[in-house]
C-alpha cells in the first residue's frame, strides 16, 4: 500500500510544476520508507513516461518516424537543412535531441552527487521556493506566447534543455523550469506545455538505462514495483489532462504559492 502511495504521489506531481523528487522524498519519509539510491524513483518515472507515451502516441510516432527519415540526409547538408525548415515532426526531432543534450550530460556527470542531495531537506526546501519565485515572475512577466514549437530555433532549444538540467538538483522541477524557460522565450502555454511532456520521455528513458543494473539491489517485491509503476502511470496520465487545461486556463502562481508553503514546511519540521 505504502509503494503504491509513492506511485500515486509520482504520478500527480511528475507534470505539475512543483518537483515530483522532492514529493517522493517527502512521502518516503512520511511513510517511514528509505530506499537507497534512486533506482525506485526511475523505475516510477517510467510510469509517468508511459503515460506520456500514451497520450501524445501519434505526436511520439511522427517524430520518431521523421527523425529516422532525416539521418541519411545529413551527407546532404543543404537537403537536410531544406528538410528541417519545412517538415514540422523534423524540426521536432532535433529541437528534442538539443533539448535533452544538456541534462543527459550534467546527469551523467553528477548522478553521485545528485544521489548525495536528495537527503539534504534544507536544499530541498530551498530549490522549491526558487522553482515558486521562477513560475511566479513567469506568470507576471511571460503571459503572451507567440511562438509555436515549430518556430523555437536552436538557441531556445539549448536553452530550455539548460532548464531542464537545472533540475537534477532536488526541489527544482523539471516541468517548472522548461516552462518557465520555454515561455521566456515566447513559446505559446500550449505549445510549451506539449514540449515539457514530450521532452520528458528521451530523459526518464535514458536515465532508466543508466540504471537498472540497480534495480536487483532494491530488494523490493517485483509486484511491489509493478503496482508502483501502474499506479504512477495512471496518476500520471490523469495529471497530464489536468495540468493543459490548468496552464491554458489559470495562474501559474498558484503553484508558487504552494511550494512556498511547502517549502517553510520542510523548514520548520525538517520532514
Amino acid at each position: 500500500m505504502r509503494y503504491a502511495i509513492l506511485g500515486l504521489v509520482q504520478g500527480l506531481t511528475e507534470f505539475l510544476p512543483v518537483s515530483s523528487s522532492s514529493h517522493l522524498v517527502i512521502s518516503q519519509n512520511i511513510l517511514g520508507i528509505k530506499i537507497p539510491g534512486i533506482a525506485f524513483e526511475i523505475l516510477v518515472h517510467l510510469g509517468t513516461a508511459l503515460a506520456v507515451i500514451l497520450w501524445f502516441r501519434q505526436e511520439l510516432v511522427e517524430i520518431i518516424s521523421a527523425f529516422g527519415k532525416s539521418i541519411p540526409k545529413l551527407n546532404q547538408w543543404n537537403t537536410f537543412v531544406a528538410h528541417l525548415k519545412n517538415n514540422y515532426y523534423c524540426r521536432f526531432a532535433w529541437l528534442l535531441l538539443a533539448s535533452t543534450l544538456p541534462g543527459a550530460i550534467l546527469g551523467y556527470l553528477f548522478q553521485d552527487k545528485i544521489e548525495q542531495a536528495f537527503n539534504n531537506i534544507s536544499l530541498i526546501a530551498v530549490m522549491l521556493a526558487i522553482t515558486g519565485i521562477g513560475l511566479f515572475l513567469a506568470d507576471r512577466y511571460f503571459t503572451q506566447g507567440y511562438k509555436k514549437i515549430a518556430e523555437l530555433s536552436l538557441t531556445d532549444a539549448l536553452l530550455i534543455g539548460l532548464a531542464q538540467a537545472f533540475a537534477i538538483i532536488p526541489g527544482i522541477s523539471r516541468s517548472g523550469s522548461i516552462i518557465i524557460m520555454a515561455l521566456g522565450r515566447g513559446l505559446e502555454r500550449k505549445h510549451a506545455a506539449t514540449y515539457s511532456f514530450i521532452l520528458s520521455v528521451p530523459i526518464i528513458i535514458g536515465a532508466s538505462l543508466c540504471k537498472y543494473k540497480e534495480i536487483p539491489q532494491l530488494k523490493i517485491n517485483i509486484c511491489i514495483l509493478l503496482i508502483s509503476g501502474l499506479t504512477a502511470f495512471l496518476s500520471g496520465y490523469l495529471a497530464i489532462g489536468f495540468f493543459i487545461k490548468m496552464l491554458n486556463n489559470y495562474k501559474l502562481r498558484f503553484f508558487s504559492y504552494y511550494l512556498w508553503v511547502l517549502a517553510a514546511i520542510l523548514f520548520l519540521f525538517k520532514i
